[in-house]
C-alpha cells in the first residue's frame, strides 16, 4: 500500500512524534530495567528534633517569646495513634522563614531552629517547645501568626494543616484562615495561658523532653490535638 505524501512540514513533525512515541512505548513494554542503587541520606539539618528554641552547635537561644505546643494524635473513634511523626515548621519571631525564597532571610535568626519533629508515644501524645511566630506580608495582604503541621502514620491518611491562634488581630486578614467554615476554624485554632498553668503531667512531659523544671518565664502553652483519617475510611 502507497503512503500518503507528506504534504507540510506539519505533517513531517506529526509523522515524526507519532514514530518516537511508539518507539518509546515499545521500549518501555520489552526491555528490562536495573533497579535505582540506593545512597545514604543526607546532608541533615544540624537539628530537627521537638526543641526549636536551641540549635545544635550554637550556643545562644532563640529570641522571642517562648511557647510550648503539645496535644494527642488520634483516630475518628477517638484512639490514640502512637508512633505518629508531627513535623512542624514556622517563621521565627520577626516573620521569617528560613528558607531562601523569603526576601528576609538573611535577617533570619541564626538561633531558631525553625523545623520540628517529634514522634509520639503510646498515649499519641506529642509536644514542641518553639516561639511564637509572627505574622508577615503576603502579596496585598498579611499571613496571620501560624505554625505549619504535617503528619503521617502508615495506615492513616498524610494530614497537612496550618495551627493559629486564638485573639490574633491579623487572622481576620488572612485569606487561608477566612476560607474555613467557622467550625473548622475552631478546631485548628488554640488558645494560649501562661505555661507555669499546666497539669502535672504536661509539667512531667516538659522536664523530660526539655530539661525543663519550670517552664521558661513569661512562656505560653497551648493544646492541639489532631484527628487523622484511616486510608480504608472513606
Amino acid at each position: 500500500m502507497k503512503k500518503p505524501a507528506l504534504n507540510s512540514r506539519r505533517d513531517v513533525i506529526k509523522a515524526l512524534s507519532i514514530g518516537t512515541a511508539t518507539s518509546l512505548v515499545a521500549a518501555s513494554t520489552t526491555r528490562a530495567e536495573s533497579v535505582t542503587p540506593s545512597q545514604t541520606e543526607g546532608p541533615f539539618y544540624p537539628d530537627i528534633d521537638n526543641d526549636l528554641t536551641f540549635v545544635n552547635s550554637r550556643k545562644d537561644r532563640a529570641k522571642g517569646d517562648y511557647l510550648y505546643v503539645y496535644g494527642i494524635v488520634q483516630d475518628t473513634e477517638g484512639n490514640p495513634v502512637n508512633g505518629s511523626l508531627v513535623e512542624i515548621w514556622q517563621t521565627d519571631f520577626q516573620g521569617i522563614y528560613d528558607h531562601a525564597g523569603d526576601e528576609n532571610h538573611a535577617k533570619k535568626d541564626p538561633n531558631f531552629q525553625s523545623f520540628g519533629r517529634c514522634v509520639t508515644n503510646a498515649q499519641g501524645h506529642y509536644i514542641f517547645k518553639t516561639i511564637r511566630p509572627r505574622y508577615y506580608a503576603a502579596g496585598r495582604g498579611f499571613r496571620t501568626p501560624h505554625i505549619h503541621y504535617k503528619v503521617w502514620r502508615r495506615g492513616f491518611h498524610d494530614l497537612t494543616t496550618q495551627l493559629y491562634f486564638e485573639g490574633e488581630s491579623k487572622n481576620a486578614e488572612d485569606g487561608l484562615y477566612r476560607q474555613l467554615s467557622d467550625d473548622e476554624q475552631k478546631r485548628v485554632t488554640i488558645s494560649l495561658r501562661p505555661a507555669t498553668d499546666v497539669h502535672p503531667k504536661v509539667q512531667e512531659r516538659l522536664s523530660s523532653d526539655f530539661k525543663d523544671q519550670a517552664p521558661v518565664s513569661h512562656s505560653l502553652i497551648g493544646r492541639f490535638d489532631i484527628v487523622l483519617k484511616i486510608v480504608s475510611e472513606s
